[in-house]
C-alpha cells in the first residue's frame, strides 16, 4: 500500500530515526507555501497536495505540520478542526503500531481547502516555527526508548481525537493543536522535555472535554 493513500513513494523514518530532521521546520512551512502558490488552481488546495510534499518526511514532523496548522487561523474554519485533528489521530495511530509509511483516506486527503486561507495561516507560522526552533535541543534520551516512548504518544492520540467534538468549544482545538505542536517538535528534535510538556498538556484535553459535556 502506497503511503496516504496513493501519493508517490516516501519512506518515512521511523520511531529510532524521527530526531534525524531532514530540514528545518521553518524551511519545511515554506516548502508547503511553494507547493501552494504553484498549483494549477489558485483557489483551493487539499491535503493531498501539501503531504506530496512532506512525503519523504519523518512521522513527527507530518505531525508537526498538522498540529500548527490546527493552532493556526485555518482552525477557524468550520469542520476544519476536525479534519485536522482526524488527520493527525490517525497519522499518530500508525506511528503507534510502528507502520513504515503514513496512509491517510481519500475524504480526508482531497477536502478541498480555501488555498488564500491557508497560505496565509502557514505564513503566520513563521514566527512560531522560529521560536520553536532556538528552544529545542536534545535532552531526556531515556524518554525516547521503549516501553516509554508509547505513552506521550498515547497520550497525544486520545487528544487528537477529541478533536470533532471540540468544534463545539471555542479555542479548544488549538489548544490540542499548541499541546501536540509542542509535543511533536520534541520528537523531531529529540528533546525529551517539549515531549513531556506536550504530553501533559494533550492528557488534559480528554478531562477538560467531559467535564465541558456533563
Amino acid at each position: 500500500m502506497t503511503p496516504f493513500g496513493g501519493v508517490p513513494a516516501a519512506t518515512l523514518a521511523t520511531d529510532s530515526q524521527a530526531g534525524r530532521a531532514e530540514s528545518s521546520i521553518t524551511a519545511i512551512l515554506q516548502q508547503l507555501q511553494r507547493a501552494i502558490l504553484d498549483q494549477p488552481d489558485a483557489r483551493t488546495t487539499t491535503l493531498r497536495t501539501l503531504l506530496v510534499v512532506m512525503e519523504r518526511s519523518s512521522f513527527p514532523a507530518l505531525l508537526l505540520v498538522f498540529s500548527m496548522l490546527l493552532v493556526s487561523p485555518l482552525s477557524a474554519i468550520p469542520g476544519a478542526t476536525t479534519v485536522l485533528g482526524l488527520t493527525i489521530a490517525a497519522i499518530l495511530g500508525q506511528f503507534l503500531l510502528g507502520r513504515q509509511h503514513a496512509w491517510l483516506p481519500a475524504f480526508l486527503l482531497d477536502r478541498p481547502i480555501q488555498a488564500a486561507r491557508t497560505l496565509r495561516a502557514l505564513r503566520r507560522l513563521d514566527g512560531p516555527a522560529d521560536w520553536l526552533e532556538r528552544r529545542l535541543r536534545r535532552r531526556l534520551g531515556w524518554l525516547f526508548h521503549p516501553p516509554l516512548s508509547k505513552a506521550p504518544k498515547l497520550l497525544a492520540f486520545m487528544a487528537a481525537l477529541c478533536a470533532p467534538l471540540m468544534e463545539v468549544i471555542p479555542a479548544s482545538g488549538t489548544s490540542v493543536g499548541a499541546a501536540i505542536t509542542l509535543f511533536s517538535a520534541g520528537l523531531l528534535a529529540r528533546d525529551g522535555v517539549f515531549v513531556l510538556v506536550g504530553a501533559c498538556l494533550a492528557a488534559i484535553m480528554p478531562v477538560t472535554l467531559w467535564l465541558f459535556l456533563t
